[in-house]
């Protein structure tokens, strides 16, 4: 071996190590020699080819930098929890930290799999997410207020709360298992609440609804599922609700009385017709109703049979005591009946007649304070019988314009206030009108 050739060699050498070690100083940043090659690689590289050991180098040193950036779950949260601000949640689930810490979901929206998805699942309700099926404030519609002795059941306010549950203010609750009356009413617990108890998670055999931990077998507001309410005079037995009084059928989740419901009468479902009642399960005219052509009608508020059958009213005109006489707020001039707070010709009162306009009973030069204008009358569209939603649109005599729609109407017989007895089937929305005192109106809305 000539020896005398070594020192070349290892020139050699340092010259093919001098721009590994730079390639490696700029790929990392770092200048570390940890992420350098190995003496065996870059012996190889050098053997292989002279320029692309700096290049296999630095390969090497990038593949081999990598960090680990898993999350970190911070000392007493278990996967998969977090720590968010001194607090460990599931970013997976929570809705105010949907995928990461802070990240909050919208109103009505869910956190799945760490992606807010969905809308509400209930009603808007001024902008407030709303289980019209249950809430006794806007049950089976926004705004409809169920009265203090009634709870709201699939939508429809009934009296009463189920057995095994309790009145809470305004609500049924089962204080077994409600979290904001557990045991007790107004007892709000920080996580679940089961067996009447504060709990931090939901025992076996009990079923989470919410922060509930129901038991679906005997819960009577989760009653074999969750959200399942049974009604008034119903108990939960084996998951099914039942009536407590066998002599009743459950209609849907009602039990009744089909010989004396006049919403039930005779079978589930069967209404009876307004001013009819139940008689041992048969429809019949009821008291002070009469037979007018086969329908029941009571002569003392019926325009087509008023006072007696066949007597007609006119069309600007109601049938009040069994008596014709003008709308309510309209008076009558020369046999016609007008509206004196903006008719032009009998502003205020009869043979009043308005050069321009006629607005609230007096004459003015126009109509810029006022609703709406049809004409020389300043009126307002959603109110005026005689120009309904739209200029010209009258109603009939036995409709009232509510909401700026002619809805049909009826008085409520023996009634000073709502609610009312005599608000049944299709007339059952009860209101109390400056103009109309107590009424039934055919519809959602109620005339000022």
């Amino acid at each position: 071996m000539n020896f005398a050739r070594i020192p070349w060699l290892t020139l050699l050498l340092s010259t093919l190590l001098l721009p590994l070690a730079c390639g490696d100083n700029k790929a990392d940043g770092t200048g570390s020699s940890s992420d350098t090659g190995t003496a065996d690689e870059v012996g190889t590289a050098a053997t292989e080819a002279g320029t692309d050991a700096g290049t296999d180098a630095g390969t090497t040193s990038t593949s081999t930098s990598t960090t680990d950036t898993g999350t970190d779950t911070s000392p007493g949260c278990l996967p998969p929890e977090i720590d968010c601000a001194g607090t460990c949640v599931d970013t997976t689930l929570d809705a105010n930290n949907c995928g990461s810490c802070g990240n909050a979901c919208g109103l009505g929206e869910t956190c799945d799999n760490g992606l807010c998805v969905g809308d509400c699942a209930g009603v808007l309700c001024n902008g407030e997410c709303i289980d019209i099926t249950s809430d006794p404030l806007n049950c089976g519609d926004c705004g409809n207020q169920c009265n203090v002795d009634e709870n709201c059941t699939n939508g429809v306010c009934v009296g009463g709360c189920p057995l095994g549950a309790e009145q809470c203010g305004p609500e049924c609750v089962s204080t077994d298992s409600d979290p904001n009356n557990c045991g007790t009413c107004g007892n709000v617990c920080p996580a679940f609440c089961a067996g009447g108890a504060c709990v931090d998670l939901c025992p076996m055999g009990t079923l989470q609804c919410g922060m509930a931990c129901a038991n679906p077998a005997n819960d009577p507001l989760n009653c074999g599922g969750c959200g399942n309410d049974c009604g008034a005079q119903q108990e939960c037995l084996a998951g099914s609700c039942e009536c407590v009084d066998m002599a009743q059928t459950q209609c849907g989740n009602d039990c009744v009385d089909t010989q004396t419901d006049p919403n039930n009468c005779g079978q589930c479902g069967n209404n009876c017709g307004f001013g009819e009642e139940c008689v041992a399960g048969q429809c019949a005219c009821g008291l002070g109703q009469e037979s007018c052509n086969g329908n029941c009608v009571d002569t003392d508020i019926d325009p087509n049979n008023c006072g007696q059958c066949g007597n007609q009213c006119n069309n600007d005109e109601v049938c009040n005591g069994g008596t014709c006489e003008c709308w309510p707020g309209f008076i009558d001039c020369n046999g016609n009946c007008v509206n004196p707070e903006n008719d032009a010709n009998n502003c205020g009162q009869c043979g009043m007649v308005c050069q321009n306009a006629c607005g609230g009973g007096a004459c003015v030069p126009n109509c810029d304070q006022f609703q709406d204008q049809c004409g020389d009358s300043c009126t307002d569209l959603n109110t005026d019988p005689l120009n309904c939603g739209d200029c010209g649109n009258v109603c009939d005599n036995d409709e009232v314009c509510a909401d700026g729609n002619c809805d049909s109407f009826v008085f409520a017989p023996g009634c000073n206030s709502c609610p009312c007895d005599s608000c049944v089937g299709d007339f059952s929305n009860c209101c109390e009108s400056n103009l109309y005192d107590v009424i039934c109106v055919d519809g959602g809305n109620c005339p000022p």
